[in-house]
């Protein structure tokens, strides 16, 4: 039997079985972008996953590496603070264990003095 050629070309077109019809249609970007997602589905899901784990999420990593960034910095200041205490623990035991170095200090830093002393401030 032969086919007419009117008959041929009046027929629809069948689509590939590869591409929805509704995504064909569209040439620009976001039709093959989506054409994309759809082959690629489980690729698509973990990328959408970690976008959501990287920027979106309450405990993101950004947040996270600063954090731990505060962290490192705290604990820097603690180490500081630590050593600052054990300087000032030492000169309190000098202090207690020594009345003269307690009596120096009281007189020049404080300007204490004995009841019947007299103080004399010479200034350079």
């Amino acid at each position: 039997m032969m086919l007419d050629k009117k008959f041929l070309s009046s027929q629809p077109k069948r689509l590939s079985p590869e591409k929805p019809h509704i995504f064909t249609i569209m040439n620009d970007s976001i039709g093959k972008l989506i054409n994309w997602i759809i082959k690629h589905k489980y690729l698509a899901v973990t990328i959408i996953f970690l976008l959501i784990l990287i920027f979106f999420d309450e405990n993101n990593i950004i947040k996270h590496i600063q954090l731990r960034r505060q962290e490192s910095q705290l604990k820097a200041d603690i180490e500081a603070l630590q050593q600052e205490h054990d300087i000032i623990m030492h000169k309190l035991g000098e202090l207690e264990k020594d009345a003269e170095v307690l009596e120096k200090v009281a007189r020049e830093k404080y300007g204490m003095h004995l009841d019947n002393e007299e103080i004399f401030i010479i200034k350079d």
